[in-house]
C-alpha cells in the first residue's frame, strides 16, 4: 500500500475527475500527519489494512469539525480509501491460496523424487501462525501436509475410490485435491492446529465442491463417513469434536 497504489486504484475504479484524485490523495497524507490527534498510533494512513481503524477515525470528534470544515472531503477521501483497502485486502487473500495452490504443486510433483514421506503419525501441533485479512485470521497452513495426505491415500478419494476423472500433470496419478475436514477458518475454536495430516483428506473435484459449494443435505453423508474415517485420527492430534459440530460447519 502507498500513495502511488491509492491514486492509481483511483484512476482504474472511480469515475473522479484528476483534480479530485489529487485531492482526496492529498488528503489522505493530511490525515496520516494528524493520525495520533485521532489517538491511532500508526505513523501513516498506508499502514492501516484494518476498515474498523478508518471508521474509528470518521467517528472522532476532532476529526468531525475539521470534515465540516472542510465540505467533507475529509470524509469523502477515506471512504474512498476504506474501498481501496478492501481492494488490497482481497488481493493478498487472493495471494495466499495462489501461493499455497503453488506450492501444493511444487511438492506433489517432488514426490516422484521420494521427498515426500508417506509414513503419518498422528500427534498433537500448536496453533499455526496467522494473518489478518479483511477482518478476518487467515490461517498459515503447511502444503507439504496436504500432499502428504494425498499420497497416504494412495492419489484416491476417500468418498469413493472409484471416483476418477482425469491424471494430473504434476505427477501422473489420479487427480484428487487434499481438503480440511474442519475447515481452517474455525481454527479459533480449537486448542491445537487444524492444520494436520487427521484433519487433511484426499478427494476428487467433484466431492470437494460438493463440500464447499453443494447444499448440506447433499453433503451429509460424506460427511459423516469422513468423520468416522477421522475421529480416532483426530483425538490423537488434539483435535476433538463431535458429528454435529462438524455439521454445523457445512450448514451454510
Amino acid at each position: 500500500m502507498g500513495k502511488a497504489s491509492f491514486i492509481k486504484w483511483l484512476n482504474s475504479n472511480t469515475t473522479l475527475s484528476s483534480y479530485s484524485i489529487g485531492r482526496y490523495a492529498g488528503a489522505i497524507d493530511t490525515l496520516s500527519v494528524e493520525l495520533g490527534g485521532y489517538g491511532i498510533t500508526e505513523t501513516s494512513l498506508y499502514n492501516i489494512n484494518d476498515i474498523g481503524v478508518i471508521d474509528t477515525i470518521i467517528e472522532n470528534a476532532k476529526f468531525q469539525e475539521k470534515n465540516s470544515k472542510g465540505n467533507r472531503m475529509y470524509s469523502a477521501a477515506l471512504n474512498h480509501f476504506k474501498s481501496y483497502i478492501r481492494y488490497v485486502n482481497n488481493q493478498e487473500f487472493k495471494s495466499e491460496l495462489i501461493k499455497g495452490k503453488v506450492e501444493f504443486e511444487v511438492y506433489l510433483e517432488q514426490v516422484k523424487t521420494g521427498l515426500v514421506k508417506s509414513d503419518i503419525i498422528d500427534e498433537v501441533h500448536k496453533k499455526p501462525k496467522h494473518k489478518k485479512i479483511n477482518l478476518q485470521k487467515v490461517w498459515e497452513r503447511n502444503p507439504k501436509y496436504a500432499v502428504e495426505a494425498v499420497v497416504a491415500a494412495n492419489y484416491l478419494c476417500e468418498v469413493d475410490n472409484e471416483h476418477k476423472y482425469f491424471v494430473s500433470k504434476f505427477n501422473n496419478q489420479n487427480y484428487v485435491e487434499a481438503h480440511h475436514l474442519i475447515p481452517m477458518k474455525y481454527q479459533d475454536q480449537f486448542n491445537y492446529s487444524l492444520d494436520v495430516h487427521a484433519n487433511i483428506v484426499s478427494i476428487c473435484l467433484v466431492c470437494h465442491k460438493k463440500l464447499h459449494y453443494g447444499l448440506f443435505k447433499d453433503k451429509r453423508d460424506i460427511l459423516e463417513m469422513l468423520f468416522n474415517s477421522r475421529v480416532k485420527r483426530l483425538e490423537n492430534s488434539g483435535i476433538f469434536i463431535s458429528l454435529n459440530e462438524l455439521y454445523s460447519f457445512y450448514v451454510n
